[in-house]
């Protein structure tokens, strides 16, 4: 379904942090601080500090699971994407990563490939929106730079604070455990999300993601449980693409698709109408609706898509009965 283009929608936000910031850089340092921040020597400009897109693909994934588990507990709705499967611990039963399940049953059967449509009718919530092994998902984040205007009026802070391990038995300080971080105090970072070839219950969850980083709700980074990884956003643009076609109302694939293509990817039905959209800017084929002042209000009934999606979804379910019939 991802080999034509049918509609996207782009997200375009500045992160201003609130607390201070550690994205690690994974890179040995020698006489340097323990855990420096990650950098980038973007268009040959000294080296500046930076958010990479993967990072912030987590961090969306992270809280999207957690709304999706928030909806229902039997059974859990999404997977655990590090999970082998028949490794699951306790408190883990059937939540085994969709990726590796599929990897796992390629290997097992000596199967080449398994069809797009069936990875992606069989995986959970998050793995049909952000991907798994094999599969590329529909969800995109770029890597987030210091603005422009920012750069203008101020440079980023970096500070270097003092970190150590508490010893369980005195209270105190652990011997020998004391580090170092780099962190980010102030900066503000803009990027960008897209989403392609969306079902309209998928822009419903990316818009709650939205509204608690809206509101400084969502962490990043390194130490949250210490203080760290608190920011907000600042929403510049929200854009509906349809590629040639004008329509009304918001709406996603299953509008679309024939009912073979629906039945096929398992695409969920929308299940009410928002309000109208604005007039498009026409691109060529592209049709482009500007939601930025009312995005809230646009993604409503695809919130209420969300629920009644992870409500009627029986997974892991299907995706069990499928290594089943293989057996």
């Amino acid at each position: 379904m991802l080999k034509k283009m049918i509609n996207s929608a782009r997200i375009a936000f500045d992160i201003i942090p609130i607390d201070p910031l550690l994205i690690k850089s994974g890179q040995a340092t020698v006489g340097g601080v323990d855990m420096s921040f990650v950098r980038t020597y973007r268009f040959g400009e000294k080296d500046e500090p930076f958010i990479p897109g993967s990072s912030l693909k987590g961090m969306i994934r992270s809280y999207s699971e957690k709304i999706c588990r928030s909806l229902k507990d039997n059974p859990v709705p999404v997977c655990l994407p590090y999970i082998k499967p028949k490794e699951e611990g306790e408190g883990e039963a059937h939540q085994a990563s969709c990726g590796l399940i599929f990897e796992k049953y390629k290997k097992d059967y000596d199967v080449k490939t398994i069809p797009s449509r069936d990875i992606y009718n069989l995986s959970c919530a998050a793995c049909r929106l952000f991907g798994s092994h094999g599969f590329i998902g529909r969800f995109a984040a770029s890597d987030a730079y210091l603005t422009e205007e920012f750069k203008k009026t101020g440079r980023p802070l970096l500070e270097i604070r003092d970190g150590v391990a508490i010893d369980r038995l005195t209270g105190g300080a652990a011997p020998g455990a004391k580090y170092d971080l780099e962190v980010l105090t102030r900066g503000e970072f803009g990027t960008s999300l897209e989403i392609r070839n969306f079902e309209r219950w998928q822009l419903g969850l990316t818009g709650l993601v939205l509204r608690d980083m809206e509101e400084g709700l969502v962490r990043l980074g390194f130490g949250k449980s210490r203080g760290l990884g608190k920011f907000k956003i600042n929403i510049k643009e929200f854009k509906i693409t349809y590629y040639n076609r004008k329509i009304s109302h918001l709406c996603g694939l299953p509008v679309f698709c024939s009912e073979e293509e629906n039945n096929a990817y398992g695409f969920f039905a929308e299940t009410g109408e928002t309000e109208p959209l604005p007039e498009p800017e026409i691109k060529g084929l592209r049709y482009e609706y500007d939601i930025k002042s009312n995005w809230k209000t646009v993604l409503t009934p695809a919130v209420d898509d969300l629920v009644k999606y992870i409500e009627a979804t029986d997974w892991p379910g299907p995706l069990e009965n499928f290594l089943e019939r293989r057996r």
